[in-house]
């Protein structure tokens, strides 16, 4: 795995297990809601380039 990519997947992870965390703590969002915003989080640092 090439550094990038694994740069992406540790900023990947640590921001799911941040929302995981948070929702957690609150239980705002309904399991719905938390695989929509995780998959966001895929999505968005997919696209970066590092």
């Amino acid at each position: 795995m090439s550094d990038a990519n694994e740069k992406k997947l540790n900023t990947m992870k640590a921001k799911i297990l941040k929302a995981e965390q948070e929702n957690l703590k609150t239980r705002e969002k309904t399991n719905d809601q938390m695989v929509e915003s995780i998959r966001r989080i895929i999505n968005d640092e997919a696209k970066k380039n590092y």
